[in-house]
Protein backbone atom coordinates (compact mmCIF):
# COMPACT_ATOMS: atom_id res chain seq x y z
CA UNK A 1 0.00 0.00 0.00
CA UNK A 2 2.57 2.30 1.23
CA UNK A 3 4.25 1.49 -2.69
CA UNK A 4 1.03 2.04 -4.18
CA UNK A 5 0.65 5.44 -2.62
CA UNK A 6 3.91 6.24 -3.30
CA UNK A 7 3.49 5.75 -7.12
CA UNK A 8 0.30 7.85 -7.14
CA UNK A 9 1.92 10.54 -5.29
CA UNK A 10 5.10 11.10 -7.90
CA UNK A 11 1.89 11.14 -10.78
CA UNK A 12 0.11 14.19 -8.35
CA UNK A 13 3.23 15.47 -8.11
CA UNK A 14 4.17 15.92 -11.90
CA UNK A 15 0.64 17.74 -11.86
CA UNK A 16 1.42 20.56 -9.91
CA UNK A 17 5.11 21.08 -11.06
CA UNK A 18 3.89 21.11 -14.59
CA UNK A 19 0.75 23.68 -13.21
CA UNK A 20 3.87 25.91 -11.71
CA UNK A 21 5.02 26.01 -15.25
CA UNK A 22 1.97 27.29 -16.63
CA UNK A 23 0.71 30.76 -17.69
CA UNK A 24 -2.48 31.45 -18.25
CA UNK A 25 -2.88 34.04 -21.29
CA UNK A 26 -6.04 32.40 -22.60
CA UNK A 27 -6.97 32.95 -26.26
CA UNK A 28 -5.31 35.51 -28.37
CA UNK A 29 -7.97 38.13 -29.01
CA UNK A 30 -9.79 37.60 -25.96
CA UNK A 31 -11.71 40.61 -24.52
CA UNK A 32 -11.17 41.40 -21.20
CA UNK A 33 -14.18 40.32 -18.83
CA UNK A 34 -16.82 42.85 -19.10
CA UNK A 35 -16.27 44.29 -22.67
CA UNK A 36 -19.55 45.62 -24.18
CA UNK A 37 -19.34 43.97 -27.27
CA UNK A 38 -22.98 42.49 -28.27
CA UNK A 39 -23.63 38.55 -27.06
CA UNK A 40 -24.67 35.48 -29.37
CA UNK A 41 -27.87 34.01 -28.23
CA UNK A 42 -27.20 31.64 -25.17
CA UNK A 43 -29.43 29.47 -23.95
CA UNK A 44 -29.11 28.32 -20.63
CA UNK A 45 -30.33 24.61 -19.62
CA UNK A 46 -31.60 23.53 -16.48
CA UNK A 47 -32.64 19.77 -16.12
CA UNK A 48 -35.04 19.60 -12.75
CA UNK A 49 -36.77 17.02 -10.96
CA UNK A 50 -38.49 17.69 -7.96
CA UNK A 51 -37.38 21.29 -8.03
CA UNK A 52 -40.53 23.17 -7.17
CA UNK A 53 -38.78 24.20 -3.76
CA UNK A 54 -35.51 25.74 -4.68
CA UNK A 55 -36.51 26.29 -8.98
CA UNK A 56 -38.02 29.74 -8.37
CA UNK A 57 -35.07 31.28 -5.97
CA UNK A 58 -32.36 30.17 -8.49
CA UNK A 59 -34.10 31.24 -11.34
CA UNK A 60 -35.03 34.98 -10.11
CA UNK A 61 -31.90 35.18 -8.43
CA UNK A 62 -29.37 34.53 -11.74
CA UNK A 63 -31.61 36.62 -13.75
CA UNK A 64 -30.89 39.66 -11.10
CA UNK A 65 -27.38 38.82 -11.77
CA UNK A 66 -27.19 38.59 -15.69
CA UNK A 67 -28.42 41.62 -17.02
CA UNK A 68 -28.05 40.87 -20.05
CA UNK A 69 -31.15 39.90 -22.72
CA UNK A 70 -29.03 37.88 -25.03
CA UNK A 71 -29.04 34.97 -22.19
CA UNK A 72 -32.24 32.95 -21.45
CA UNK A 73 -32.71 29.98 -19.33
CA UNK A 74 -34.48 27.09 -20.80
CA UNK A 75 -35.88 24.90 -18.11
CA UNK A 76 -36.27 21.53 -18.49
CA UNK A 77 -39.82 19.45 -16.77
CA UNK A 78 -41.51 16.39 -16.82
CA UNK A 79 -45.20 16.43 -17.12
CA UNK A 80 -45.71 14.36 -14.39
CA UNK A 81 -43.60 16.45 -11.82
CA UNK A 82 -46.62 18.95 -11.20
CA UNK A 83 -45.08 20.49 -8.65
CA UNK A 84 -41.64 21.93 -10.65
CA UNK A 85 -43.78 22.48 -13.65
CA UNK A 86 -46.35 24.52 -12.10
CA UNK A 87 -43.01 26.82 -10.56
CA UNK A 88 -41.66 26.47 -14.01
CA UNK A 89 -44.54 27.81 -15.71
CA UNK A 90 -45.17 30.40 -13.24
CA UNK A 91 -41.50 31.78 -14.05
CA UNK A 92 -42.43 31.66 -18.08
CA UNK A 93 -45.45 34.32 -17.39
CA UNK A 94 -43.17 36.13 -15.51
CA UNK A 95 -40.07 36.52 -17.69
CA UNK A 96 -41.86 35.80 -21.05
CA UNK A 97 -38.51 37.43 -22.90
CA UNK A 98 -35.79 35.45 -20.62
CA UNK A 99 -37.26 32.01 -19.35
CA UNK A 100 -38.69 29.39 -21.44
CA UNK A 101 -40.16 25.96 -20.16
CA UNK A 102 -39.73 22.66 -22.32
CA UNK A 103 -41.76 19.70 -21.18
CA UNK A 104 -40.46 16.10 -21.79
CA UNK A 105 -42.58 14.04 -23.93
CA UNK A 106 -41.88 11.42 -21.36
CA UNK A 107 -42.92 10.81 -17.62
CA UNK A 108 -39.97 11.08 -14.97
CA UNK A 109 -37.60 10.46 -13.98
CA UNK A 110 -35.35 9.42 -16.78
CA UNK A 111 -32.10 10.25 -16.74
CA UNK A 112 -30.27 13.77 -16.70
CA UNK A 113 -28.88 13.17 -20.32
CA UNK A 114 -32.36 11.69 -21.59
CA UNK A 115 -34.04 15.28 -20.09
CA UNK A 116 -30.83 17.21 -21.55
CA UNK A 117 -31.56 15.05 -25.11
CA UNK A 118 -35.15 16.14 -25.18
CA UNK A 119 -34.34 20.24 -24.31
CA UNK A 120 -31.73 19.79 -26.89
CA UNK A 121 -33.90 18.12 -29.57
CA UNK A 122 -37.00 20.61 -29.09
CA UNK A 123 -34.58 23.40 -29.03
CA UNK A 124 -32.04 22.91 -31.76
CA UNK A 125 -34.42 22.01 -34.19
CA UNK A 126 -36.04 25.71 -34.79
CA UNK A 127 -34.51 27.78 -37.08
CA UNK A 128 -34.03 30.92 -34.86
CA UNK A 129 -32.43 28.45 -31.74
CA UNK A 130 -29.82 30.18 -29.90
CA UNK A 131 -25.68 29.96 -30.90
CA UNK A 132 -24.75 28.11 -27.64
CA UNK A 133 -26.45 26.46 -25.26
CA UNK A 134 -24.72 26.37 -21.35
CA UNK A 135 -25.39 23.43 -19.11
CA UNK A 136 -26.04 24.36 -15.53
CA UNK A 137 -28.46 22.60 -12.11
CA UNK A 138 -30.85 24.33 -10.50
CA UNK A 139 -28.36 24.97 -7.61
CA UNK A 140 -26.31 27.05 -9.21
CA UNK A 141 -24.98 30.77 -8.96
CA UNK A 142 -24.51 31.71 -12.14
CA UNK A 143 -21.12 34.21 -13.20
CA UNK A 144 -22.65 36.39 -15.56
CA UNK A 145 -19.18 37.33 -17.16
CA UNK A 146 -18.82 33.46 -18.17
CA UNK A 147 -21.01 34.67 -21.17
CA UNK A 148 -18.41 36.92 -22.36
CA UNK A 149 -15.89 33.95 -22.28
CA UNK A 150 -18.10 31.47 -23.73
CA UNK A 151 -18.84 33.64 -26.51
CA UNK A 152 -15.32 34.90 -26.86
CA UNK A 153 -13.82 31.74 -27.07
CA UNK A 154 -16.59 30.26 -29.37
CA UNK A 155 -15.43 33.61 -31.86
CA UNK A 156 -11.80 31.70 -31.44
CA UNK A 157 -13.23 28.30 -32.98
CA UNK A 158 -13.86 26.79 -29.84
CA UNK A 159 -16.72 24.39 -29.60
CA UNK A 160 -17.09 22.73 -26.27
CA UNK A 161 -16.01 25.27 -23.38
CA UNK A 162 -15.73 24.55 -19.24
CA UNK A 163 -15.19 27.42 -17.19
CA UNK A 164 -14.22 26.42 -13.22
CA UNK A 165 -16.40 24.93 -10.71
CA UNK A 166 -16.12 26.22 -7.02
CA UNK A 167 -17.77 25.64 -4.22
CA UNK A 168 -19.28 28.64 -1.93
CA UNK A 169 -17.64 29.26 1.36
CA UNK A 170 -19.57 26.99 3.87
CA UNK A 171 -17.93 28.92 6.71
CA UNK A 172 -14.72 26.34 9.35
CA UNK A 173 -17.69 24.07 11.17
CA UNK A 174 -19.06 22.96 7.80
CA UNK A 175 -16.44 20.09 7.99
CA UNK A 176 -18.02 18.07 4.97
CA UNK A 177 -19.35 20.60 2.67
CA UNK A 178 -15.83 22.29 2.82
CA UNK A 179 -13.84 19.17 1.54
CA UNK A 180 -15.71 20.54 -1.86
CA UNK A 181 -14.35 23.71 -1.26
CA UNK A 182 -10.38 22.36 -1.15
CA UNK A 183 -11.05 19.43 -3.74
CA UNK A 184 -12.26 21.57 -6.49
CA UNK A 185 -10.01 24.22 -5.69
CA UNK A 186 -6.97 22.15 -6.42
CA UNK A 187 -8.52 20.32 -9.33
CA UNK A 188 -9.66 23.39 -11.41
CA UNK A 189 -6.82 25.86 -10.69
CA UNK A 190 -3.98 23.10 -11.58
CA UNK A 191 -5.05 19.98 -13.15
CA UNK A 192 -7.77 21.03 -14.74
CA UNK A 193 -4.85 24.09 -16.63
CA UNK A 194 -2.29 21.29 -17.11
CA UNK A 195 -4.74 19.27 -19.13
CA UNK A 196 -5.64 22.58 -21.14
CA UNK A 197 -2.05 23.20 -21.83
CA UNK A 198 -1.03 19.65 -23.33
CA UNK A 199 -4.24 19.58 -25.44
CA UNK A 200 -5.58 16.52 -23.46
CA UNK A 201 -9.49 16.10 -23.14
CA UNK A 202 -11.59 17.74 -20.99
CA UNK A 203 -14.19 16.32 -19.23
CA UNK A 204 -17.43 18.47 -18.59
CA UNK A 205 -18.17 19.34 -14.84
CA UNK A 206 -22.10 18.84 -15.72
CA UNK A 207 -22.30 22.93 -14.79
CA UNK A 208 -20.78 26.23 -16.40
CA UNK A 209 -20.35 23.37 -19.73
CA UNK A 210 -20.82 25.46 -23.21
CA UNK A 211 -21.75 23.74 -26.46
CA UNK A 212 -21.87 25.76 -29.75
CA UNK A 213 -24.62 24.79 -32.06
CA UNK A 214 -22.48 23.45 -34.11
CA UNK A 215 -21.44 20.94 -32.34
CA UNK A 216 -24.50 20.62 -30.61
CA UNK A 217 -26.16 19.98 -34.58
CA UNK A 218 -23.42 17.55 -35.30
CA UNK A 219 -24.04 15.02 -32.24
CA UNK A 220 -27.89 15.49 -32.97
CA UNK A 221 -27.25 14.96 -36.69
CA UNK A 222 -24.69 11.34 -36.55
CA UNK A 223 -26.22 9.70 -33.29
CA UNK A 224 -30.16 11.60 -32.66
CA UNK A 225 -28.84 13.02 -29.50
CA UNK A 226 -26.21 15.16 -28.27
CA UNK A 227 -25.59 13.48 -24.48
CA UNK A 228 -25.08 9.38 -24.30
CA UNK A 229 -29.07 8.23 -22.01
CA UNK A 230 -28.66 5.86 -19.29
CA UNK A 231 -25.12 7.25 -17.74
CA UNK A 232 -24.74 9.13 -14.69
CA UNK A 233 -21.99 10.80 -16.06
CA UNK A 234 -22.94 11.79 -19.22
CA UNK A 235 -21.41 15.06 -18.92
CA UNK A 236 -17.99 13.35 -18.59
CA UNK A 237 -18.62 11.20 -21.58
CA UNK A 238 -19.48 13.90 -23.78
CA UNK A 239 -16.21 16.07 -22.82
CA UNK A 240 -14.17 13.27 -24.26
CA UNK A 241 -16.44 12.61 -27.15
CA UNK A 242 -15.71 15.86 -28.39
CA UNK A 243 -12.77 15.92 -29.10
CA UNK A 244 -12.77 12.35 -30.64
CA UNK A 245 -15.11 14.02 -32.99
CA UNK A 246 -12.71 16.75 -34.35
CA UNK A 247 -13.89 19.53 -31.80
CA UNK A 248 -11.43 22.27 -30.14
CA UNK A 249 -12.18 22.27 -26.71
CA UNK A 250 -10.77 24.70 -23.89
CA UNK A 251 -10.75 24.68 -19.77
CA UNK A 252 -11.19 28.58 -19.42
CA UNK A 253 -9.77 29.52 -16.09
CA UNK A 254 -10.25 33.19 -16.70
CA UNK A 255 -9.36 35.65 -13.57
CA UNK A 256 -10.06 39.23 -13.16
CA UNK A 257 -6.41 39.36 -11.31
CA UNK A 258 -5.02 37.25 -14.47
CA UNK A 259 -1.64 37.51 -13.26
CA UNK A 260 -1.97 36.24 -9.66
CA UNK A 261 -5.18 34.04 -10.28
CA UNK A 262 -7.68 35.70 -8.24
CA UNK A 263 -11.51 36.37 -8.85
CA UNK A 264 -11.85 33.41 -11.08
CA UNK A 265 -14.69 33.66 -13.74
CA UNK A 266 -16.54 30.57 -12.00
CA UNK A 267 -19.60 28.63 -11.29
CA UNK A 268 -20.23 28.60 -7.71
CA UNK A 269 -22.77 26.45 -5.60
CA UNK A 270 -23.35 24.24 -2.47
CA UNK A 271 -22.42 20.82 -2.29
CA UNK A 272 -24.08 18.20 0.20
CA UNK A 273 -23.68 19.33 4.22
CA UNK A 274 -24.10 15.91 5.57
CA UNK A 275 -21.68 12.82 5.07
CA UNK A 276 -24.97 10.61 3.95
CA UNK A 277 -25.13 12.84 1.21
CA UNK A 278 -21.76 13.43 -0.02
CA UNK A 279 -21.05 9.81 0.04
CA UNK A 280 -24.54 9.25 -2.06
CA UNK A 281 -23.07 11.93 -4.36
CA UNK A 282 -19.54 11.08 -4.90
CA UNK A 283 -20.64 7.68 -5.41
CA UNK A 284 -22.53 8.17 -8.24
CA UNK A 285 -19.45 10.41 -9.47
CA UNK A 286 -17.04 7.40 -9.03
CA UNK A 287 -18.87 5.15 -10.63
CA UNK A 288 -20.05 6.71 -13.94
CA UNK A 289 -16.11 8.02 -13.91
CA UNK A 290 -14.15 4.82 -13.14
CA UNK A 291 -16.51 2.35 -14.25
CA UNK A 292 -19.45 3.12 -16.56
CA UNK A 293 -17.37 5.78 -18.57
CA UNK A 294 -14.48 3.36 -18.82
CA UNK A 295 -16.17 0.73 -20.34
CA UNK A 296 -17.90 3.18 -23.09
CA UNK A 297 -15.09 4.77 -23.81
CA UNK A 298 -12.58 2.44 -23.22
CA UNK A 299 -8.77 3.93 -23.78
CA UNK A 300 -9.05 5.39 -27.56
CA UNK A 301 -6.71 8.91 -27.43
CA UNK A 302 -3.60 10.32 -27.74
CA UNK A 303 -1.02 9.76 -24.99
CA UNK A 304 -1.69 12.62 -23.15
CA UNK A 305 -5.52 11.48 -23.12
CA UNK A 306 -4.50 7.64 -21.97
CA UNK A 307 -2.15 9.64 -18.95
CA UNK A 308 -5.30 11.60 -18.02
CA UNK A 309 -7.73 8.72 -18.09
CA UNK A 310 -5.30 7.33 -15.89
CA UNK A 311 -5.45 9.60 -13.71
CA UNK A 312 -9.37 9.59 -13.86
CA UNK A 313 -9.89 5.84 -12.76
CA UNK A 314 -7.12 4.99 -10.50
CA UNK A 315 -9.35 6.38 -8.40
CA UNK A 316 -11.18 3.27 -7.97
CA UNK A 317 -8.19 1.87 -6.38
CA UNK A 318 -5.90 4.71 -4.61
CA UNK A 319 -9.27 5.82 -2.90
CA UNK A 320 -9.20 3.00 -0.42
CA UNK A 321 -5.34 3.10 0.26
CA UNK A 322 -4.76 6.50 2.59
CA UNK A 323 -7.37 5.56 5.08
CA UNK A 324 -6.40 1.78 5.50
CA UNK A 325 -2.48 2.73 5.43
CA UNK A 326 -2.80 5.33 8.10
CA UNK A 327 -4.27 2.63 10.34
CA UNK A 328 -1.85 0.25 10.04
CA UNK A 329 0.88 2.74 10.08
CA UNK A 330 -0.90 4.36 14.12
CA UNK A 331 -0.82 0.19 14.58
CA UNK A 332 3.13 -0.13 13.45
CA UNK A 333 3.93 2.77 15.61
CA UNK A 334 2.42 1.89 18.83
CA UNK A 335 4.15 -1.38 18.49
CA UNK A 336 0.99 -3.72 17.63
CA UNK A 337 2.19 -4.22 14.25
CA UNK A 338 5.95 -5.30 13.08
CA UNK A 339 8.50 -4.81 10.69
CA UNK A 340 10.49 -7.57 11.64
CA UNK A 341 9.25 -10.14 9.62
CA UNK A 342 10.26 -8.55 6.38
CA UNK A 343 12.52 -9.07 4.56
CA UNK A 344 15.93 -6.91 4.54
CA UNK A 345 15.08 -5.83 1.30
CA UNK A 346 11.85 -5.06 1.29
CA UNK A 347 12.01 -3.16 4.66
CA UNK A 348 14.20 -0.70 3.10
CA UNK A 349 11.92 -0.06 0.25
CA UNK A 350 9.09 0.58 3.02
CA UNK A 351 10.82 3.14 5.11
CA UNK A 352 12.21 4.98 1.80
CA UNK A 353 8.24 4.84 0.47
CA UNK A 354 7.51 6.09 4.35
CA UNK A 355 9.75 8.92 3.56
CA UNK A 356 8.72 9.71 0.08
CA UNK A 357 5.14 9.59 1.09
CA UNK A 358 5.44 11.98 4.00
CA UNK A 359 7.29 14.37 1.62
CA UNK A 360 3.93 14.32 -1.15
CA UNK A 361 1.61 14.66 2.10
CA UNK A 362 3.36 18.03 2.91
CA UNK A 363 3.22 18.94 -0.55
CA UNK A 364 -0.32 18.46 -1.47
CA UNK A 365 -0.85 20.36 2.01
CA UNK A 366 1.19 23.04 0.67
CA UNK A 367 -0.58 23.51 -2.85
CA UNK A 368 -4.10 22.76 -1.37
CA UNK A 369 -3.91 25.42 1.32
CA UNK A 370 -2.28 28.17 -2.34
CA UNK A 371 -5.23 26.74 -4.72
CA UNK A 372 -7.78 27.71 -1.52
CA UNK A 373 -6.40 30.99 -1.46
CA UNK A 374 -6.36 31.25 -4.96
CA UNK A 375 -9.99 30.38 -4.65
CA UNK A 376 -10.85 32.31 -1.32
CA UNK A 377 -8.97 35.22 -0.97
CA UNK A 378 -7.60 33.53 2.46
CA UNK A 379 -4.98 31.08 3.86
CA UNK A 380 -6.52 28.23 5.86
CA UNK A 381 -4.11 25.85 7.14
CA UNK A 382 -5.65 24.61 10.26
CA UNK A 383 -9.22 24.30 8.07
CA UNK A 384 -7.60 22.36 5.26
CA UNK A 385 -5.81 20.16 7.50
CA UNK A 386 -8.61 19.17 9.63
CA UNK A 387 -10.84 18.80 6.56
CA UNK A 388 -8.17 16.35 4.99
CA UNK A 389 -8.93 13.38 6.97
CA UNK A 390 -12.78 13.87 6.30
CA UNK A 391 -12.43 14.19 2.49
CA UNK A 392 -10.68 11.06 2.53
CA UNK A 393 -12.89 8.80 4.40
CA UNK A 394 -16.33 9.86 1.85
CA UNK A 395 -13.66 9.28 -0.84
CA UNK A 396 -13.29 6.04 0.45
CA UNK A 397 -16.68 4.70 1.08
CA UNK A 398 -17.93 6.55 -1.69
CA UNK A 399 -15.10 3.80 -4.18
CA UNK A 400 -16.79 0.84 -1.85
CA UNK A 401 -20.45 2.24 -2.88
CA UNK A 402 -18.95 2.78 -6.42
CA UNK A 403 -17.97 -1.03 -6.54
CA UNK A 404 -21.12 -2.41 -4.82
CA UNK A 405 -23.05 -0.29 -7.85
CA UNK A 406 -20.77 -2.22 -10.62
CA UNK A 407 -20.38 -5.51 -9.27
CA UNK A 408 -24.41 -5.69 -8.53
CA UNK A 409 -27.02 -3.14 -9.92
CA UNK A 410 -24.96 -2.64 -12.91
CA UNK A 411 -24.38 -5.77 -13.64
CA UNK A 412 -20.50 -4.72 -14.15
CA UNK A 413 -21.63 -1.78 -15.82
CA UNK A 414 -24.24 -3.20 -18.59
CA UNK A 415 -27.52 -1.92 -17.60
CA UNK A 416 -28.28 1.33 -16.64
CA UNK A 417 -29.06 2.69 -12.54
CA UNK A 418 -31.71 4.87 -11.29
CA UNK A 419 -31.06 8.91 -11.49
CA UNK A 420 -30.01 9.72 -8.27
CA UNK A 421 -31.41 12.50 -6.88
CA UNK A 422 -29.06 14.83 -4.57
CA UNK A 423 -31.00 17.74 -2.86
CA UNK A 424 -30.04 21.19 -3.20
CA UNK A 425 -29.17 24.34 -1.04
CA UNK A 426 -29.06 27.94 -2.10
CA UNK A 427 -28.09 30.89 -0.75
CA UNK A 428 -29.98 33.73 0.49
CA UNK A 429 -28.36 36.24 -1.33
CA UNK A 430 -27.51 35.80 -4.33
CA UNK A 431 -26.51 39.37 -5.92
CA UNK A 432 -23.42 39.02 -2.68
CA UNK A 433 -22.87 35.11 -3.62
CA UNK A 434 -19.11 35.38 -5.02
CA UNK A 435 -17.45 32.78 -2.79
Amino acid sequence: MSVLISLSSIDDAFIDIAALGIVRLGVPGLSPVGSESGLPRIAVFVANWHEEDVLGKMVEGNLRRITDPAVSLFLGVYPNDTGTLRVAKELEAKYPDRVQVIVNTLDGPTSKGQMLNEMFNQVFSRNDCPDIAVLHDSEDVIDPRTFRIYAEYARNGYDFIQVPVFSLNRGRNAHVASTYMDEFAERHTREMVVRNAVGAMIPSAGVGTALTKKLVRHFVRERGMVLLSGTVTEDYILGVEAKRAGFKSAFAAVSADETRGFDFVATREFFPRTLAASVKQKTRWIYGINFEAMRKLGWEGDLWDKYFFMRDRKGMITNFLPPILLTLLLLYAVGLLSADAMPIEWERIFHVSLVLNSISAFMRYVFRIFANHQVYGEYDPIGVAVRWPVALYINMMAVFGAWKIFLGESNFGTKPIVWSKTAHELPEDFMAARR
